[in-house]
């Protein structure tokens, strides 16, 4: 079980220099990968990405490496560009009444910085990706603290609803008991004022009523709702949950809960029903987090 909200941070020495590389991440549906770094390491884009991608299925990650106090990574002048603006500024700013070329015209200029030319991203690619494995082992061992920060949550609110199960299953009995024989009543206060009265036999009347109340019996949601409850009391013992995973149940669970809402005929469950609806909602939420 990990987060998908984690941040991580790791500094290693070089020959000359040092590398800091970074990761953070919030919860996202798919994958998606910010990747800044130097552009003398550009050629080590699709390596960095496969690796990240060895690490986490989804979230939304900004990954930043820089490579400190590197000699080779110095920008060069151009020299060139800046002799040639130069001459042409001058031989031109007296007829156009040009102000005097200065550091920061030049400096704005596309092109005024040269990369520097160096095997930098070769000589660094194994320490590199060698760091890199590490920071990710040291977030995800991170993402697994925050989700276990998650589990007394999801532990107390599997007990609510198990809680509320009960008092469900409780009223159900009771309902299954008492609506036979409150549809009987009606049935009979029907006929009356139709004038039917008598005209149908009593074992009829039974019958319909007894029909009538088997529809209302939300038992045997109860039973689909306890083995949800069972099925992510476990999945938590080991561990085992998954964003995406916890969202389809939530809708099984709401299904369930749904059909028990639309079934009752009691106060005590229809409170049960919303609750438990309430409860739900805060699963759903914390677990959009997880991976």
């Amino acid at each position: 079980m990990r987060s998908m909200t984690a941040y991580a941070e790791l500094v290693r020495p070089l020959e000359r220099g040092q590398l800091r590389l970074s990761i953070r991440s919030v919860n996202s549906k798919a994958l998606d990968l910010n990747l800044r770094l130097p552009p003398a390491l550009f050629p080590l884009e699709t390596k960095l990405r496969a690796a990240v991608r060895e690490a986490t299925g989804r979230g939304k990650l900004d990954l930043s490496i820089e490579v400190q106090d590197e000699p080779d990574l110095e920008p060069q002048l151009n020299r060139p560009l800046l002799r040639s603006i130069a001459k042409t500024w001058q031989e031109d700013a007296e007829w156009l009444n040009l102000p005097p070329l200065t550091a920061e015209a030049f400096f704005r200029l596309p092109g005024a910085w040269m990369p520097p030319a160096s095997d930098l991203a070769q000589r660094l690619e194994t320490p590199v990706l060698d760091a890199l494995r590490e920071l990710l082992d040291k977030w995800n061992e991170c993402r697994v603290k925050e989700a276990d920060r998650l589990r007394p949550a999801f532990e107390s609110n599997l007990s609510e609803l198990r809680r509320l199960r009960q008092i469900l299953q409780i009223e159900a009995e009771t309902q299954a008991a008492e609506l036979p024989e409150q549809y009987r009543l009606r049935l009979d206060q029907v006929l009356k004022d139709a004038q039917l009265a008598g005209q149908l036999p009593a074992e009829r009347i039974v019958g319909e009523a007894g029909a009538l109340a088997e529809r209302q019996d939300v038992r045997e949601e109860l039973v689909r709702l306890s083995a949800h409850l069972d099925d992510f009391g476990e999945r938590l013992a080991k561990g085992k949950l998954e964003g995406k995973a916890v969202d389809i149940w939530c809708q099984e669970v709401l299904r369930e809960l749904n059909t028990c809402g639309s079934k009752c005929k009691r106060l005590a469950m229809t409170r049960a029903v919303m609750e438990a609806k309430g409860v739900l909602d805060q699963i759903r939420e914390q677990a959009a987090n997880l991976e």
